[in-house]
């Protein structure tokens, strides 16, 4: 017998014990006080939702109403599990139900408007969702990572025809929950959701299901620097019954943006969606944009440097070169952007509902010319009427503009949509479903030979897209002939193409229009400097290269070692990573006689890097880097020099903390790594004039440290004898590292590697 409500699977029947005084359901709906009493056990013999909550003598509930799904013998998945508990008239009644059409849809019309499922209310549901084989137990698997009540709601345009339908559920404080917290979408995606859709493929239902999902994973390199929504699939169940397979996305909305960009308020932002519709904020400063964009000449240099100012163009060019490239047909409909209210604030563009793309409704979409389809400038209402391509054919006559979406295009067709690369997304999402389709296609009457057919059109498309493309490119702004660019970068640095993609030490080799001349930029990692180039008398680190001669190019970018003056004479102290009265914070230390400006010198951990504002350090003494000066100070008052904006946290389990100077010249790092403990504690260097690169020199201290002071006359034990070293810091830990070789690291820490 349970003692506790655990969503989970289960082989056999369970019972269930519920507290007394409540009165509860079975079938998904919401208690009431005429529902069963509890307070004994309920036997659970197949998959259902339990809800239940406590009412007064008068019929009033006076708790909130709580769920749990027990699955029992349910088939193996391999995928998250979302499970609805709703008022089953809500969705289901003929009259009213939302997946339903009603008595007043217009049969017909193909869009049977009218329809109870084009809604816009909400309702409150039970929500379950259960990771995979996550915590295997004796008697159940899967962990429940969140169980609550949520809001319901109908979602979708055209996909809510299909009898499968998409929905949204919301995390709401008078529902219980604010958000729901658990990285749905990996390590890299969020922590916390407040609005999640349970997609059902849009127009890819019955198709290949991937569609959507797969075209927004070739774009995860940052140099698209596009907004769209993470996704995963799922296995939905409603009131107990299976629902088949979905994809669950984040929800674009002013939240959605908010939760991204930590500087702007959802409260104080413009977000709009198609022609000129509203979605948050007000449209005054779009249709202005709009308007200047109409009546505007983008060739002069003058207008189109203002445009600039205005959105960013940079973000609606990658936003054209993926949608081309997708063949996206629905470019009059899927058209979303926004603008937060700051100064100097720009639009951007946000990219999603792409499954009308790779060949949706044509077995050989790869050869469709979409250049010509989105530069058309009297197209049809839909897919693409004048106002949706107007931004793409304006833009399109300026020359830097036309120059870098050609080069940027070449760009990708060799990274990101490089057959080999779009083959393996491809695989790894169908290797994600394939387990699970075959219930699914069963559920919703699918056939497993269209599923297959559509899967092999994506492979088709990805295979051949790059050469039909590339060809409507050099058909469409007679670019020339083809020329063969090699470029490679040493260790230290690497080279920016086209102010796009990075090419860092190994080789990269592309092939671009002769009338296009490339743009090239040699970067130096911190601890490196740029040498010059091979291949070519240009000595300039950035610089166009023209294509016109027929011979191949090669270059190459060559760095070296570059230390500051200073290299190892203002070093790192004492690191203290976990203190919550102060704070993490990192002390540095001058061994010289002079005092030294640090303003704009750079500190940096594995993945982040913070410029030092105007700062000091004086000859023998030392400098303080905090989260927040006011709260240091007060766990500290006695500390003298300190500055603020840490804008990092030093992980405890071991961390690489790097100090460069002007031109990113190195000044020292070090690297620990520390099995450390649940209290307060600082790594302390023994004695200041130590080689701090020696693992031997350092000591792990319990407590608040000394900053802005001399460490502990007791640490000068700690370098006597290895032995006693050890016994010192103690066995579990761990063993404290310091990087000697700091420069030849430098690359992957700049990286964030």
């Amino acid at each position: 017998m349970l003692w506790a409500l655990q969503p989970s699977f289960y082989e056999h029947s369970v019972s269930v014990a519920l507290p007394k005084n409540v009165r509860y359901t079975l079938n998904g709906s919401t208690p009431s006080k005429n529902s069963p009493l509890g307070g004994g056990e309920v036997l659970i013999a197949h998959t259902t939702v339990i809800r239940y909550a406590e009412f007064d003598e008068a019929g009033k509930r006076t708790t909130p109403v709580t769920g749990a799904t027990y699955f029992i013998n349910e088939p193996d998945s391999r995928l998250l599990t979302l499970s609805i508990g709703i008022d089953p008239w809500r969705l289901f009644d003929e009259t009213n139900g939302w997946f339903r059409p009603g008595h007043g849809a217009d049969p017909g019309h193909w869009k049977q408007p009218g329809a109870n499922w084009w809604t816009k209310r909400e309702h409150p549901a039970h929500l379950d969702l259960i990771e995979p084989d996550a915590a295997a137990r004796s008697v159940h698997q899967g962990e429940s990572v969140f169980s609550g009540t949520t809001g319901f709601r109908m979602f979708g345009g055209m996909s809510r025809l299909h009898p499968q339908k998409s929905f949204s559920i919301s995390a709401r404080e008078k529902y219980g929950r604010k958000r729901i917290k658990h990285k749905l979408f990996g390590k890299d995606g969020g922590k916390s959701f407040k609005f999640l859709v349970a997609r059902n493929s849009g127009s890819d239902w019955n198709r290949s299901y991937i569609r959507d999902v797969l075209l927004t994973d070739l774009l995860e390199d940052e140099s698209w620097d596009l907004d769209y929504q993470a996704g995963r699939p799922v296995q939905v169940y409603i009131n107990g019954k299976y629902w088949g397979i979905y994809h669950l996305r984040e929800k674009i909305n002013a939240r959605f943006l908010a939760d991204r960009y930590p500087e702007v308020s959802k409260e104080e932002l413009d977000l709009m969606e198609h022609e000129q519709t509203v979605k948050q904020g007000n449209g005054g400063d779009y249709r202005k944009l709009r308007n200047f964009v109409a009546s505007k000449d983008l060739a002069v240099a003058a207008n189109y440097d203002h445009l600039g100012e205005w959105i960013d163009i940079d973000n609606f060019q990658r936003l054209q070169i993926a949608q081309t490239y997708f063949d996206n047909r629905d470019a009059g409909g899927n058209i979303r952007y926004w603008k937060p209210r700051l100064p100097g604030a720009r639009w951007r563009w946000i990219l999603y509902d792409v499954d009308q793309g790779f060949g949706l409704h044509q077995e050989e979409g790869y050869k469709r010319n979409t250049l010509k389809f989105y530069t058309e400038a009297n197209g049809p209402a839909w897919p693409n009427p004048p106002w949706s391509t107007l931004f793409q054919r304006k833009l399109l006559a300026n020359p830097a503009y036309r120059r870098y979406f050609v080069n940027r295009t070449l760009d990708y067709l060799q990274t990101d949509f490089a057959p080999v690369v779009v083959s393996a997304a491809i695989e790894r999402r169908v290797a994600g479903l394939e387990y699970d389709m075959p219930r699914q296609l069963e559920r919703w009457g699918g056939k497993e030979k269209n599923w297959r057919q559509h899967l092999d059109r994506l492979r088709s498309f990805g295979q051949q897209r790059p050469v039909h493309l590339r060809e409507h490119l050099r058909d469409y702004f007679s670019a020339g002939e083809d020329r063969e660019v090699r470029i490679t970068a040493t260790p230290g640095g690497y080279v920016e193409l086209n102010k796009n993609i990075r090419i860092d030490e190994g080789r990269y080799e592309g092939a671009y229009f002769q009338n296009f001349p490339l743009h090239l930029r040699a970067a130096a990692h911190n601890g490196f400097q740029f040498v010059g180039w091979e291949g070519t008398e240009i000595t300039a680190a950035a610089f166009d290269l023209p294509l016109q001669n027929d011979a191949p190019i090669s270059l190459k970018a060559v760095f070296e070692p570059a230390d500051h003056p200073l290299a190892d004479q203002v070093i790192f102290n004492e690191i203290c990573p976990s203190n919550k009265a102060s704070g993490d914070w990192i002390e540095l230390y001058n061994r010289t006689e002079e005092t030294v400006d640090l303003t704009g010198w750079r500190l940096t951990d594995r993945k982040h890097e913070m410029c030092l504002p105007a700062a000091s350090l004086g000859p023998k003494d030392y400098l303080v880097i905090c989260q927040d000066v006011e709260r240091f100070n007060k766990a500290h008052p006695t500390a003298h020099n300190t500055i603020g904006g840490l804008n990092f946290g030093i992980d405890k389990g071991g961390e690489t903390l790097s100090l460069y100077g002007p031109q990113g010249r190195y000044v020292n790092a070090v690297t620990f790594e520390v099995v450390a403990p649940d209290v307060a504690y600082v790594q302390a260097l023994a004695l200041p004039d130590l080689d701090n690169t020696d693992p031997r020199h350092w000591a792990l201290q319990n407590g608040d440290g000394t900053p802005c002071a001399a460490n502990p006359k007791d640490l000068e034990t700690s370098v006597v004898s290895p032995k006693s070293y050890w016994l010192r810091i103690g066995i579990g830990v761990g063993v404290l590292l310091l990087v000697g070789l700091a420069r030849g690291m430098s690359a992957k820490r700049a990286e964030g590697i």
